[in-house]
């Protein structure tokens, strides 16, 4: 029963942090065109340090707190109960055949 809690907190958590970075990638495509916003699609890490040097002047600072907070939230979930979230984990014992 805690897994199936810890999955759903873990998928809200996850499309949170999509919503974030859909919102960034926006500005940086508005901003940087189209070179430089297919390169935040690619790899997500340019558009979250991207996000944080011009939070600021586009008004990005509540996204990227949110955000920030979002990834640690996972790291977290992650770390704590990744392992519980393993099918078949921990092992069931091995029948006994008399």
């Amino acid at each position: 029963m805690a897994g199936g809690l810890i999955g759903i907190v873990a998928l809200c958590v996850g499309l949170g942090s999509l919503i974030c970075f859909i919102i960034v990638l926006i500005k940086l495509f508005q901003n940087e065109g189209t070179l430089k916003g297919i390169l935040g699609l690619i790899c997500g890490l340019y558009t979250f340090i991207w996000g944080w040097m011009n939070a600021t002047r586009l008004n990005l600072k509540n996204i990227m707190m949110i955000w920030t907070l979002l990834i640690i939230i996972q790291l977290v979930l992650n770390f704590a109960f990744g392992v519980a979230m393993i099918p078949g984990y921990p092992p069931s014992p091995a029948p006994v055949v008399p």
